[in-house]
């Protein structure tokens, strides 16, 4: 039945013609674009691929997977669907569709405003008179570095908490149109929270006596040196299926995507990257997890032309996530920062069968211990130095704790609610019942019952004292401290970013105190302790704060971790920790003690 459903879906929706060369509807209708028919598409696809295209996988793109499974129609306003966007004025300052930067907060983004960062106090105060201007003009925007004036091809980020950057081709003389091939990240990076620029890779922009290294007058041949390049190093956790990547003659990077063949011309995640006159697929659609859909929707909607990652092992469907939330190299090469196999010019494909390990070289970067993550996307590797994903009695997917499906209304798009047999829990973080829908029964929350859980409301005093008792702390998880949160301590945010401390480790360890002294010799490290509320919020032992924590060797990181180590280390008072070979990977050795 499943299948001749979405057969005839495909079959009896109204076809639309073939609109310079892609099947494109021209104005929105409730979001979605008219759905053409299998011959159609068959029809299409062999224009584009050639007759093998009727037998072999292609990516044809997610409106046809919300065409049948409208239920998942709320991926279009995920963060997954929302990181590449081609900058459209009518949707200036609209958090995940447009340009969002307004440092000053006057209505107008800055692009159309003019900002020119030689006339203002900003981070490119040491590169005037040569510092960025923005412009807009015809609908189009613009970066101007020295003499060079780059048009904007996409925004990556400004989804309204986080970052947004922009992707410009250059200049050159040697290219049809005047423009590079590839697309090149400029230095300018906008915060969203707070509102401010800062630098990003600006040695790809200016040389040692801050002069722009890129002039007008340039070949595709000087460009291809520059270090910014979006295709080499970036676009594989940011498209839909890589067809291709490679050199140009003239040695640029170039990625080669898969054609939108269904969109919407109103839609910004659409445009054109690689110059072929085609809008491909970027950004995460359906099939980046469940594989190419082509054969899935031309054979009527075949349950085996298609993964679904929840019938495979917990580390196949765990990979799924991982094959993003990584940082690698790719192998045997390290030519590319993310999945794929150098010799063979292959990505990770899932459901494929084959281990995402042997497609990467781990190149996370990592505290002294070895283990705890000191950079963004390292979720994968962080779990894998837990115990969750290979726990015996309930090995833990990724999908537990996050909807990729949906945005929920929060950054990290936690699940909303969590099903055991017949009882249904609303699940959050910020009131723990994310974490107790599972934890709930066992160990300290044995007293807790699923049911407690779910009416939540009606137990948050038992809740809270039971809690209490196992943290030793007030409980308040839903205030900004996020006292007694369970992963406030657990999931405390290790990872630098251009903005802050704000990546929360995956390893779930309660980073002890221990380790900030026993590796001064290295520099220190966080611990949770101090992280998460002693070190920058709350003075508990009138050493003072350090809300920058941009160091951990100082005398008050010392300080702090000793005060807090008679409570949570050797002989604290409330917890017993001390560190061992087993809190570590294989071939860390443990630290020597000190006297610290």
């Amino acid at each position: 039945m499943r299948k001749a459903t979405l057969a005839l879906a495909l079959l009896l929706v109204s076809t639309t013609a073939l609109a310079g060369g892609n099947l494109v509807r021209s104005h929105l209708d409730s979001g979605r674009p008219a759905m053409p028919s299998a011959s159609d598409l068959q029809a299409r696809l062999v224009q584009l691929y050639g007759a093998a295209a009727t037998s072999t996988n292609v990516y044809v793109g997610s409106e046809f997977c919300i065409a049948c499974h409208s239920d998942y129609a709320g991926w279009r306003d995920t963060k997954h669907n929302q990181a590449l966007r081609r900058p459209m004025p009518e949707y200036a300052l609209m958090p995940g569709k447009g340009i969002v930067a307004d440092y000053d907060k006057n209505g107008v983004d800055d692009f159309t405003q003019g900002l020119d960062f030689n006339a203002i106090a900003s981070a490119f105060d040491p590169y005037k008179p040569n510092a960025p201007k923005l412009s807009a003009e015809s609908g189009r925007y613009f970066v101007t570095i020295g003499d060079l004036k780059m048009p904007v091809i996409f925004t990556q980020g400004g989804t309204g908490e986080w970052k947004q950057r922009y992707g410009v081709r250059i200049p050159v003389t040697d290219r049809p149109g005047g423009l590079s091939a590839e697309i090149y990240m400029t230095p300018i990076q906008y915060n969203e929270a707070p509102d401010t620029y800062v630098l990003y890779n600006i040695g790809n922009w200016y040389d040692a006596s801050n002069q722009p290294k890129w002039k007008a007058g340039m070949t595709s041949t000087q460009v291809a040196s520059h270090g910014g390049t979006y295709s080499k190093k970036c676009i594989g956790c940011h498209t839909t299926g890589l067809r291709g990547i490679g050199q140009t003659s003239t040695g640029e990077w170039l990625y080669n995507g898969w054609v939108a063949v269904l969109y919407n011309a109103s839609d910004p995640s659409y445009f054109d990257y690689d110059g072929d006159g085609q809008a491909e697929i970027v950004n995460i659609g359906c099939e980046a997890c469940h594989g190419p859909g082509g054969d899935h929707i031309l054979s009527g909607g075949s349950p085996s032309k298609i993964v679904n990652p929840a019938k495979l092992s917990t580390e196949e469907a765990n990979e799924v996530c991982g094959q993003c939330h990584i940082r690698v190299l790719s192998t045997p090469a390290g030519t590319h920062e993310w999945p794929f196999n150098d010799a063979t010019k292959t990505p990770w494909v899932p459901g494929s069968g084959e281990s995402l390990a042997s497609y990467y070289k781990d190149a996370g970067g990592y505290w002294p211990d070895g283990k705890t993550s000191k950079q963004h996307h390292q979720q994968l590797e962080d779990l894998y130095r837990s115990t969750k994903p290979t726990f015996q009695f309930h090995p833990v997917r990724c999908t537990e704790c996050h909807n990729s499906h949906n945005q929920t209304g929060n950054q990290a798009q936690l699940v909303e609610q969590i099903v055991d047999g017949s009882l249904t829990i609303p699940t959050r973080n910020n009131d723990n019942t994310l974490c107790l829908a599972c934890h709930a029964t066992h160990g300290p929350f044995e007293s807790i019952t699923k049911e407690e859980v779910a009416h939540y409301a009606d137990n948050v005093e038992k809740i809270g004292s039971v809690i209490s008792a196992h943290s030793h702390h007030p409980y308040g998880p839903d205030r900004m401290m996020g006292l007694s949160r369970c992963s406030t301590c657990h999931m405390p945010a290790t990872a630098v970013t251009a903005v802050a401390y704000d990546i929360h480790s995956h390893t779930f360890e309660v980073v002890p105190p221990e380790k900030t002294l026993n590796y001064q010799a290295n520099g220190g490290m966080p611990n949770a302790c101090a992280v998460s509320c002693h070190g920058g919020l709350v003075n508990s032992f009138k050493l003072g704060l350090d809300p920058s924590m941009s160091t951990w060797n100082a005398q008050f990181d010392k300080d702090l971790a000793s005060k807090l180590l008679l409570f949570y280390g050797p002989n604290g008072a409330w917890w017993q920790k001390t560190l061992s070979a087993k809190d570590l990977p294989v071939g860390v050795p443990a630290p020597p003690q000190t006297d610290d």
